[in-house]
């Protein structure tokens, strides 16, 4: 492994080392840009939220990550693939949990919706004309949990499968090659299910929470991730299957096709990064945090309000101050403030 990686060097020359240096320096702006917006996270947001929005936008980074290695370590391209696979479906259903979150959690969830209904004729899976005869059902815990149970599917299915592929893989990387395209259908029929849960609960948020939110912009910018990895994928394969890129041992076509895959991938966490930061860095109504907070008034807090703003006095009349002395302890008074609205 050594003899080749030192081969694959120096096979790269100058123009292998300005690649890696511009991929260093995107892999810094990923960083910077996501230590920017988790700052801002962790300082405006509710803790019901934090660690929701900060676990979506550190999708970015691992992606840029993951793919900046696979650029280093051409063999590390399926290590990558796995990671980047798996941190989106994380990231997928991390992105459900801070839906349900704007709205106070899935029984202030439910009581908000109520009477409303769940449509199932939404994109990706019943979009069609044959599913018209599909019914609204109504929302209760059950329909919450079977949306939940749709986008938490993601990364069980997808981890398992990734797993058996490593394992061929490190078995033999061609048993690997033979069985991925067989694989490809669970991971299809997976994702399509997500995302029809995910587009499901976004169609039934949108009534009551406010374009503020912006929430189909922070799933398409999480859903690019995928649909990046998995077109670009499929192309940069389609040109080694038809022998367009060319072969200089030991850069083999493949390796081509990977570092072209690799390269778009990193310059591309640059720009769904700063979409992302430019979404999550919003300020977001009230209403999502605590609703009922209850506030202790103090003497202070009395003496700081509207009510002793007004130089005229004018409010005094709604005020009754009641001094009590207390004969046998000297110097203890008992103050009682009567405000009527």
């Amino acid at each position: 492994l050594n003899v080749y990686e030192d081969v694959l060097i120096s096979a790269t020359n100058v123009y292998g080392i300005t690649l890696v240096s511009v991929g260093t320096v995107a892999l810094l702006l990923v960083l910077v840009m996501f230590i920017d917006a988790l700052s801002y996270i962790m300082k405006n947001s509710s803790s019901r939220v934090k660690a929701h929005s900060a676990f979506v936008i550190g999708v970015y980074p691992v992606v840029a990550l993951a793919t900046y290695f696979a650029i280093l370590v051409p063999r590390a391209h399926l290590l990558s693939e796995a990671i980047t696979q798996g941190v989106f479906m994380a990231g997928m259903y991390q992105l459900w949990c801070l839906f349900v979150a704007y709205c106070g959690g899935e029984a202030e969830l439910i009581r908000k919706v109520k009477p409303g209904t769940l449509n199932l004729r939404v994109l990706p899976c019943c979009c069609w004309p044959c599913c018209c005869f599909l019914p609204s059902i109504d929302v209760t815990k059950n329909t919450i949990q079977r949306l939940r149970l749709l986008v938490l599917q993601l990364p069980v299915v997808q981890g398992l499968v990734y797993l058996v592929l490593l394992v061929m893989w490190a078995e033999r990387e061609s048993l690997y090659q033979v069985n991925y395209m067989y694989m490809q259908p669970i991971i299809i029929i997976s994702i399509l299910f997500g995302i029809w849960g995910m587009a499901m609960t976004i169609n039934l948020l949108k009534g009551f929470l406010g374009d503020e939110y912006v929430m189909p912009a922070k799933f398409i910018v999480l859903q690019l991730v995928l649909i990046l990895a998995k077109m670009q994928g499929l192309a940069t394969r389609c040109l080694v299957w038809i022998h367009i890129l060319p072969c200089r041992p030991p850069i083999t076509p493949a390796v081509y096709g990977n570092l072209i895959h690799n390269t778009l991938m990193l310059a591309e966490m640059v720009l769904l990064q700063y979409a992302a930061r430019k979404l999550y860095k919003r300020i977001l109504p009230t209403d999502y945090r605590s609703h009922e907070i209850t506030r202790i008034s103090t003497i202070g807090g009395i003496m700081a309000s509207e009510l002793f703003q007004d130089n005229n006095n004018s409010n005094c009349e709604n005020l009754n101050l009641k001094f009590g002395l207390n004969k046998e302890k000297l110097g203890h008074v008992n103050v009682t403030l009567d405000i009527r609205e």
